[in-house]
């Protein structure tokens, strides 16, 4: 794999540097503001607690980590409230991601932050999901029903809270989100099999282990061709690889999974193993093997492209997704959403005020604030559009060396 392009910090390097499970570990030098902002946004800071860090990053980290224990014990209290109105309206449902991941995926809950509750519900029964939480009060945020989604409209308490530049902030009120399927098939144009029995060998409201970590590795990968990557959610599967040679465990993933699944999980293990040198069971190892020859070549040439672009944006993800994808229609759809995004981005101010809250001043507000923020988003695509199209023709000549 390339190294980090020159845009990328010293100090961002040196976290994942320092995160990685190949020893020894680099010693993390001392960390500015810009490279502590990119950790908290990439949820990495909890993580760097473990680390010998120096005095104004240790006091950063350890405050962050007693706030996010906070928010840890209110996401259970909602979740515990959400569970009983779900078993008074008959709504079975199972967890995704979040705490589900304590202990396969993460040992400690304080480390990992959450923002919202991932359940899913099949599809017949996610009408009475949505009832039963707006008996408890959430409402679904306006402006989100034309995304490319897996899941109903985000679901929020209008509790009055505004964003404070704080990501472990206690008082950030739990959003939820109600899944109806685990994978976007008709928006990624990649068809992948078998996801139905993840309900059917569901464990109460958790997914069976090795489909738990299928899900999180199908979300992962999700994000990647996306373009938004969070570096925690690489790490935690990096963990979990580097840490489990459970030998029965790896072969019912393999009895159980579809080859279609088993090679979409197959990249989010090849990006965990690229970032952080974890590891990596037989099978895994196998799998990963198995990937066309473009993917590994995209992995070679672009494998920091999703850290790259917080620092110098690109849509380098843009060429491993146009290499999965089997027919043109479905190549120019993807090119055609990638390049030219039709549908506006979602809300972003004062989400969580009702409307008795909204004064004309904070209307005002928020509809400059929201409206600003489409058009940063337009002015993104339109600026990143040409270098796209460049970087597109290079990929075609290097595809074929």
């Amino acid at each position: 794999m390339t190294p980090f392009d020159e845009c990328v910090p010293a100090g961002v390097r040196a976290i994942l540097e320092a995160l990685r499970f190949d020893p020894p570990r680099a010693a993390l030098p001392a960390l500015s503001a810009e490279d502590l902002a990119f950790a908290d946004r990439s949820q990495l800071t909890l993580l760097l607690s473990r680390l010998d860090l120096t005095g104004p990053a240790r006091e950063h980290v350890e405050a962050a980590l007693k706030r996010n224990t906070i928010r840890t014990e209110r996401i259970a209290r909602a979740y515990e409230e959400i569970a009983a109105q779900f078993r008074q309206a008959g709504v079975d449902h199972v967890v995704l991601k979040g705490f589900t991941h304590v202990p396969m995926l993460i040992d400690d809950p304080r480390l990992r932050v959450q923002y919202d509750l991932d359940l899913y519900v099949p599809s017949d029964g996610r009408e009475a999901a949505r009832d039963a939480l707006v008996a408890l009060g959430y409402e679904p945020i306006s402006g989100m029903k034309d995304l490319a989604m897996d899941h109903l409209p985000t679901m929020i308490r209008k509790t009055g809270w505004q964003w404070r530049g704080d990501y472990f902030d206690p008082d950030l009120p739990v959003a939820v989100e109600i899944h109806f399927r685990f994978w976007d098939a008709p928006t990624e144009c990649i068809r992948v099999e078998g996801l139905d029995d993840f309900w059917a060998r569901r464990r109460g409201h958790q997914l069976d282990p090795v489909d738990l970590l299928g899900y999180a590795a199908l979300h992962l990968t999700r994000h990647l061709l996306r373009g938004n990557v969070r570096a925690f959610h690489v790490w935690e599967i990096a963990n979990f690889l580097d840490s489990h040679r459970d030998a029965e465990f790896w072969r019912r993933w393999t009895r159980l999974h579809s080859r279609s699944l088993r090679q979409t999980e197959a990249m989010a293990f090849l990006l965990a193993k690229s970032w952080f040198a974890c590891r990596m069971p037989d099978e895994a190892e196998a799998e990963i093997g198995t990937l066309p020859p473009a993917v590994h070549r995209w992995f070679e040439i672009y494998g920091w492209s999703p850290i790259e672009s917080q620092f110098r944006p690109n849509k380098d993800e843009l060429w491993l997704h146009l290499s999965l994808v089997t027919s043109k229609s479905d190549r120019w759809a993807v090119i055609r959403r990638r390049l030219i995004p039709v549908s506006l981005p979602g809300p972003v101010e004062e989400i969580h005020l009702s409307d008795d809250q909204l004064t004309a001043p904070r209307r005002a507000k928020r509809a400059l604030r929201n409206a600003g923020y489409a058009a940063s988003r337009g002015f993104y695509h339109a600026r990143v559009l040409i270098p796209t199209l460049i970087e597109g023709v290079r990929w075609w000549f290097r595809a074929r060396v």
